[in-house]
């Protein structure tokens, strides 16, 4: 009969795809499949593999054999339950075994076991607590590395604040989170930076790219105001895209800033006084002599008038100077310009000048148009100063060099002559009040120059050596042309 049941249950036994056992109620095994052999780390062809397996499992067949016993009282005569088994390799395994007993005309005869190894799952389970700890504490330093940042964070989604640090809070005087919390980022913003606050989330929802650093007005809670610089990073919060923004006050950084600004303009003003003063108080002095001379003389001279005219002359040049120092030089109404015809005017214009003092000047320029973003006069008015400069510099005949060149970024127009150069120390000076290294000059030609070039977003360089000339370069931002720029 026993021989019957095995022929029955052979086919299952070589076919099934997990460990397969029948057991005898005395706890020992009558037939195993080879899945099972290779599950416990045996082979199915080694010689006595099945007593061997008696020997080797003998808790497994008790712990069948136990719960076995359990399933004789039961109405449905199966059960599962599971264990944990060491392979013959010292593998720790956890296998659930699905027992059924086995009737023959309802009497019990073997146990028919089935193996379903869960080690992959329990290890696989084991990992996932593992890691779900480790991002637990990662999450918990994370936060706790928020919570003591000295600077303000706030965790926003869709402009609505998820999460806010106790520096946050302080920032805008909140009494705590539930003040802030689940408010829009548009009640905190000051309505003057809606704007930069909404094209700031376009460029996030429409190119996901990083958000660069921004300054707020800020309405704090209680009603006062501050202004905030900061930056924001795309991360994941609580599952969900979010965008962390940090924060510091620089309201008081600012207002120092400032302040030292218009310190600086009042010691300036100071200094434009002073020079003025002095500059001015020359001439009047000597007119004021020559007037004193010419009542207390029987006959004007000739001479004294002269003199008095070239006096006031240099004072309508002082005053008109200051005059185009003083102008808003932002105001002018910028606009594409080519510098070659800019530059070529400027030439044409100081050739007569140069030709008097037998200097030459030479240009050297490139065939195709170089465009800036500029105004005309004020621009003519830079390379007039530099030329007339260089003229003055030279005492006798000599060449003043011109020349255009430019980069991916930028236009550089040289103006280099052969005059008596400067100075490290006389460099340095150049830009202050009626600093001057000429005898006739003010000094004021060029803080008219920087300022000019200063609000063409450009820079002036110097580089001169004594006695063998001085080069300006001016450095101005290029204009790319739209079809440059697609390519």
């Amino acid at each position: 009969m026993l021989r019957d049941h095995l022929q029955r249950y052979d086919p299952v036994f070589q076919h099934a795809a997990i460990g397969m056992a029948l057991i005898s109620l005395q706890g020992s095994f009558i037939q195993v499949n080879p899945v099972l052999c290779e599950l416990l780390g045996y082979s199915q062809q080694q010689p006595d593999s099945i007593s061997q397996l008696d020997h080797a499992y003998q808790d497994v067949l008790s712990a069948v054999t136990e719960f076995g016993g359990s399933l004789q009282s039961q109405p449905l005569p199966q059960g599962t339950f599971e264990l944990q088994i060491q392979q013959t390799a010292g593998r720790q395994l956890t296998v659930t075994i699905h027992l059924t007993l086995i009737y023959d005309e309802q009497v019990p005869q073997y146990y028919l076991a089935q193996f379903e190894n869960r080690s992959l799952l329990t290890e696989t389970k084991t990992q996932l607590l593992s890691t779900e700890t480790m991002l637990r504490d990662i999450q918990d330093s994370y936060q706790q590395l928020l919570e003591k940042m000295p600077l303000a964070v706030l965790i926003t989604r869709n402009g609505v604040i998820q999460y806010v640090n106790p520096a946050a809070l302080q920032l805008v005087h909140a009494r705590d989170q539930s003040e802030a919390i689940g408010i829009s980022t548009d009640e905190i913003v000051d309505s003057s930076y809606h704007y930069s606050l909404s094209e700031r989330r376009k460029t996030y929802y429409e190119h996901q790219t990083p958000l660069q650093s921004i300054t707020y007005l800020i309405n704090c809670m209680d009603g006062q105001q501050k202004l905030v610089e900061g930056f924001t990073l795309l991360i994941n919060y609580d599952g969900g895209p979010a965008a962390v923004g940090v924060f510091k006050d620089i309201t008081e950084q600012r207002e120092k800033e400032e302040f030292m600004m218009q310190s600086e303009k009042l010691t300036m003003a100071g200094q434009l006084a002073a020079g003025i003063a002095h500059e001015i108080r020359n001439p009047l002095t000597s007119i004021n002599g020559f007037m004193k001379l010419m009542r207390s003389s029987d006959r004007s001279s000739e001479a004294y008038f002269d003199i008095m005219e070239s006096e006031l002359k240099r004072i309508e040049l002082i005053v008109n100077e200051l005059l185009v120092l003083s102008k808003p030089q932002s105001k002018h109404k910028s606009q594409a310009v080519d510098i070659l015809p800019v530059i070529d005017q400027v030439v044409t214009l100081m050739d007569v000048q140069a030709t008097l003092k037998n200097i030459e000047i030479l240009c050297d320029k490139p065939d195709s148009p170089v465009q800036i973003v500029g105004e005309v006069n004020q621009l003519k008015q830079v390379f007039i100063n530099l030329l007339k400069n260089g003229m003055d510099a030279m005492a006798s005949s000599g060449s003043i060099h011109v020349m255009i060149t430019t980069n991916e970024h930028e236009v550089l127009i040289s103006v280099k002559d052969e005059g008596s150069g400067m100075t490290a120390e006389q460099i340095q000076q150049l830009g202050q009040p009626f600093y001057t290294t000429k005898e006739t000059g003010t000094g004021l030609g060029y803080m008219i120059t920087q300022n000019i070039i200063h609000n063409h977003g450009g820079s002036i360089q110097i580089d001169s050596v004594p006695d063998r000339g001085t080069t300006f370069t001016v450095k101005l931002p290029k204009l790319v042309s739209v079809e440059a720029s697609s390519n």
